[in-house]
């Protein structure tokens, strides 16, 4: 596994891809992680999703099974942020909404950061 040192990153996607394509990064490939992990990105979306939109997340989920740390999702027809993770104490939690939606056709920068207790 890689090693990195605290001011390193590591780019594991760099071409624009589309939400509605998936893309799997196998765990072998990730970094090891031991108190805190950024996820940042830049994003612009051209329309609205009529469903859910899951922009990254960590596991995979099976009927009921949450596994979402970390996880970053938009909530159907307004694109309003909805990041979460999952707790020994609640497999689905996080932040209800972030912002009133973001606008079509404009650039963000978002950075998802989980960290321990400073």
């Amino acid at each position: 596994m890689k090693k990195f040192s605290m001011n390193e990153f590591y780019e594991i996607i760099s071409e624009p891809i589309v939400l509605n394509e998936l893309k799997t990064v196998q765990h072998a490939e990730l970094p090891e992680v031991d108190d805190e992990l950024s996820v940042s990105l830049r994003m612009r979306l051209k329309s609205h999703h009529s469903g859910w939109a899951g922009i990254f997340q960590k596991g995979i989920e099976t009927e009921g099974n949450f596994n979402r740390t970390p996880g970053l999702f938009l909530f159907a027809n307004n694109s309003r942020l909805h990041p979460r993770f999952t707790g020994n104490w609640n497999n689905n939690a996080g932040i209800e909404a972030v912002t009133d939606g973001l606008l079509l056709n404009k650039w963000y920068h978002i950075t998802y950061t989980l960290s321990d207790r400073q």
